[in-house]
């Protein structure tokens, strides 16, 4: 009752929808003998939009309110969740000033164009542009399901949709597809990077994110951990479109549960929808990508530079970034006056990149037993020893993940081993990079100095 004839009193100033913005998501609870008026906020990124365009107003239009109580305002929100928006009868809103005659003291959003925020996304992010194989099946599969439902106005029968998998395996891609294709489908879309999502929250406290037919897509929430208020938002924000049946899909660079981090909170409302890996594309996929980037670019590269390409480059954005190069070293020969062909063009740009130096499972070896500070030529060998199984699985592992090498391949490059051995060491280092925070750190380390000495 307090709340309502306060907001009563306040349309004497404010427009109604000014208040639906701004006032309607507070929470207010008076202390009449203190003459004090506490004021909370739904989440962290309102109370600052809160403050820095509202408070001067309201405090204004509060002083000739009954006992002209003074503001209080939580330094933080005691209530971690999107407060549901006051909705008062139509019997009791005022006929005072027009909104035209009143000052606005917070602007108030676009809602089209925060929700369909889909100005990110590449233009070749769609379901047809997406190369994928029987290993890729199920996420594939469950994301064209996901939208179809959704863009026929049914609730997810996956939700929140969470896909996960290593840098390159295409996560942006497949959730820019289901953002595109639902957005053509007519439903609101807010598609970002996790760190866009506070920008969402401060202009849409409490109604917005939840209206209808609306989609929010946010890549890398791994990152969400390094921000507790962006965790708790996303938790509270989780349960909103888990009720109200509202599509939330998120993308992680390794298994959720290999980030505690996040939060039991978070993880346990992640683990209730489908949680499915993206394994980054084989090379008969990333061949048939680089043909498809060649000729959409004109570049027309044979095929045993399109091959080196895709061997060389174990993820589709390396393989775009490597184009890039090569259409603006093209691009800028043919404005400096030399006639170099894209052929041309690719053997000049990888001599330059590589100074004729190339991955190969020695340079691997070397850079796994310098590591763990074992001999390379024992990593190799025939000895069975509990101290060089991690490093020599590992080894494995990074040949089988930079080189795409067969398992039999790899066998015979590490002491004429069998291939089911193999594939044996390359499940268990992937299985751990996934549950484990410290070995996926590793290995990435791993990576790195492997491709900076090629």
């Amino acid at each position: 009752m307090y709340k309502q004839h306060l907001r009563k009193h306040l349309e004497a100033f404010f427009s109604s929808s000014e208040l639906e913005h701004w006032f309607d998501p507070l929470d207010v609870r008076p202390e009449p003998d203190k003459k004090v008026l506490h004021v909370a906020f739904p989440h962290i990124f309102f109370r600052r939009r809160f403050m820095q365009h509202a408070r001067k107003g309201f405090e204004q239009a509060l002083s000739s309110f009954a006992e002209a109580p003074r503001a209080c305002y939580e330094e933080s929100p005691h209530n971690r969740r999107f407060a549901p928006a006051f909705k008062p009868g139509i019997d009791e809103r005022s006929s005072g000033p027009q909104a035209d005659d009143r000052e606005t003291i917070l602007p108030l959003p676009d809602e089209n164009s925060l929700l369909e925020n889909t100005s990110s996304l590449p233009e070749h992010y769609t379901f047809e542009n997406f190369l994928f194989n029987n290993k890729n099946d199920l996420p594939v599969t469950a994301a064209l399901e996901t939208t179809e439902l959704v863009s026929s106005g049914s609730p997810p029968r996956y939700n929140p949709f969470v896909v996960y998998g290593l840098d390159g395996s295409g996560k942006s891609h497949l959730l820019g597809a289901m953002a595109r294709t639902l957005k053509k489908k007519g439903c609101k879309v807010f598609y970002g990077n996790i760190m866009t999502f506070p920008a969402l929250l401060e202009t849409a406290p409490g109604r917005c994110p939840a209206s209808d037919n609306t989609c929010i897509f946010l890549d890398d929430a791994q990152r969400v951990s390094s921000c507790p208020d962006i965790r708790d938002a996303l938790v509270a924000l989780t349960d909103l479109y888990l009720s109200s049946h509202k599509l939330l899909a998120l993308s992680f660079d390794r298994h959720p549960s290999a980030c505690p981090e996040l939060g039991r909170p978070l993880l346990s409302r992640i683990a209730s929808g489908l949680v499915v890996e993206l394994k980054r594309p084989d090379l008969d996929i990333r061949l048939n990508y680089a043909e498809k980037r060649s000729s959409a670019l004109n570049l027309n590269l044979n095929k045993k530079q399109l091959l080196a390409l895709a061997s060389q480059n174990t993820d589709m954005r390396s393989i775009d970034g490597y184009f890039a190069r090569l259409a603006a070293y093209t691009a800028m020969s043919s404005k400096n006056g030399l006639s170099a062909s894209a052929r041309d063009a690719y053997d000049a740009l990888t001599l330059k990149e590589t100074g004729h130096a190339r991955l190969t499972p020695e340079l691997i070896i070397a850079v796994v037993a310098e590591h763990f500070a074992v001999d390379a030529g024992e990593l190799t060998g025939k000895r069975r020893d509990g101290k060089l199984a991690p490093a020599r699985n590992t080894a494995v592992y990074l040949c089988r993940e930079l080189l795409n090498l067969t398992l039999v391949t790899i066998g015979n490059i590490f002491g004429k081993r069998d291939h089911t051995s193999v594939l044996y060491a390359v499940k268990s280092v992937r299985k751990r990079c996934e549950h484990d925070n410290d070995t996926h750190k590793l290995v990435e380390e791993l990576k790195q100095k492997c491709l900076s000495r090629c």
